[in-house]
């Protein structure tokens, strides 16, 4: 038996080939994708919120680093590297780019994803892959007198659809 492809595994033709379709049953995580508004504060600020766009079933997987090679090599970039492939069945009326966030709530941590990258499985508009790097994690298992947590936490509100 042929050991599982990873989407993003070296020596693939295509990082999102019909082989990468997930089955129903590993969209397991509840996420919210979230996009980025800005405001203006009244005085010299901004007040900068992430309000929910859509609520979906995802696949939620870690990557492993040696994956990458040199991400930094690759994208040219500084910002941090993907550690996480996130996998949603697409709405049609949704898209969902590089200004987007990934709010992940476990049993017992939350988690704010800066997307990195979009691609659409197999061109077919039905499943995207967004590799994260995670940005903000509040663990309920983290000791407050050596791990500092967030000091403002947001959680997402998503407007019920009728």
């Amino acid at each position: 038996m042929a050991a599982p492809v990873s989407a993003i595994s070296p020596g693939t033709r295509s990082r999102t080939g019909k082989a990468m379709l997930p089955s129903v049953g590993d969209l397991r995580s509840l996420v919210i994708v979230c996009t980025t508004v800005e405001r203006p504060d009244g005085e010299v600020s901004t007040i900068v919120t992430r309000p929910g766009v859509i609520k979906v079933r995802a696949r939620v997987r870690p990557i492993r680093g040696e994956m990458f090679l040199d991400y930094q090599a690759v994208f040219a970039t500084r910002a941090r590297m993907p550690t996480h492939e996130i996998t949603i069945r697409t709405p049609p009326d949704v898209k969902i780019d590089l200004g987007h966030w990934v709010y992940h709530c476990e049993r017992l941590a939350e988690t704010w994803y800066r997307v990195r990258t979009v691609e659409d499985i197999g061109g077919r508009h039905r499943f995207t892959v967004m590799l994260c790097a995670p940005d903000t994690i509040r663990d309920g298992r983290s000791d407050p007198a050596t791990q500092e947590l967030p000091p403002v936490w947001e959680i997402p509100h998503v407007p019920e659809v009728i």
